[in-house]
């Protein structure tokens, strides 16, 4: 069984910006963004690359090489001792009270279900096809499986029963990234080879919206936490995207921000900070995270990962921003 060392890197970041923004919403916690003026990278192996925190700030990262998941605190220095989760563990998500875990297997076309006060699998769900990512209701009662070329399956989180499934010749093929309307029954899912993004109603399972980005492949979504903007990587060509929402649906138009280096294969994921106020994009090849005004899209600076940055993940509050490296080793940002 892996097991990864304690000892961890002090990395300073010249020239991020210092300041923090608070914002309550309605009868909630003040919510924050990571200040960036440095990061702890911490070691773990099998090439990590999926995050998911729990309410509590238990972090979970998948190990896509090894079959494991590694599992910390956003204030703990090291990870402990890993366990296995099958091959392939390309995504995972977290219940809204923290008692399940939820990793996919990519090749297996499999959801496993992970009871973490004991680490053990309660239950494993099957679909068709290959399962390249799941995403989970903001209730917390439904998952949903996306697959290569079979569409979505729902399943219910609890019992692991399936539910429905989605067409794939409405929502396409190569299924890799999923997003929740804040306040409305709507899913939004990227087909990264057709370079598209459908808009799902999640109470009747039907797609209500396709929005294409031409020449595009897009491979994550992510929505703003008022629901006005969604956002989205195109993998092919380094860029982010960003829609307004109209009623929840796609505008018929969307702006274009080049990221990085611009090279296939390099901005990978897109996150957007609890207050609301910055989005965060990893790249594969620069080894960064660029951060960006989420009003305006400008330019705020960027943060050193090194290696190849994958998924982007905040705390509760958004205090800190956890991303795994397939170069060995974890990224907090606090």
């Amino acid at each position: 069984m892996a097991f990864c060392s304690s000892r961890f890197t002090r990395v300073l970041l010249v020239g991020v910006a210092l300041q923090c923004t608070n914002s309550t919403g309605p009868g909630g916690p003040p919510y924050t963004h990571p200040s960036a003026i440095g990061s702890d990278s911490i070691p773990l192996t099998g090439r990590p690359f999926a995050v998911a925190i729990s309410s509590t700030s238990v972090v979970f990262v998948t190990q896509l090489d090894a079959g494991y998941m590694g599992r910390t605190t956003v204030t703990d220095g090291s990870f402990g001792t890993d366990f296995p989760v099958g091959a392939i563990p390309s995504q995972v998500r977290v219940s809204p009270n923290g008692r399940t875990v939820y990793v996919n297997n990519q090749d297996a076309g499999a959801v496993k279900f992970l009871d973490t006060s004991a680490d053990t699998t309660v239950h494993t769900t099957t679909v068709p096809g290959t399962v390249l990512c799941v995403g989970l209701s903001s209730s917390g009662t439904r998952l949903y499986a996306l697959t290569d070329y079979r569409g979505v399956y729902v399943i219910d989180a609890r019992s692991g029963a399936v539910l429905d499934s989605i067409n794939p010749t409405a929502v396409g093929s190569i299924l890799t990234g999923v997003a929740f309307h804040p306040t409305r029954p709507l899913m939004y899912v990227s087909a990264r080879d057709a370079g598209t993004v459908a808009t799902i109603n999640t109470q009747t399972d039907a797609v209500v919206h396709l929005d294409s980005v031409v020449g595009g492949s897009v491979q994550n979504v992510a929505i703003s936490t008022d629901g006005s903007q969604l956002f989205a990587t195109d993998i092919s060509r380094s860029k982010l995207i960003a829609w307004d929402l109209l009623s929840g649906s796609l505008a018929s138009t969307h702006q274009e921000y080049p990221i990085g280096t611009p090279v296939s294969r390099n901005a990978f994921d897109v996150a957007v900070t609890r207050d609301n106020a910055q989005v965060y994009v990893s790249t594969l090849v620069d080894g960064k995270v660029y951060v960006l005004d989420r009003v305006t899209r400008a330019p705020i600076d960027s943060i050193r990962t090194g290696g190849s940055a994958r998924y982007i993940e905040f705390d509760a509050l958004g205090e800190t921003a956890v991303i795994p490296n397939e170069g060995g080793w974890v990224t907090f940002v606090h």
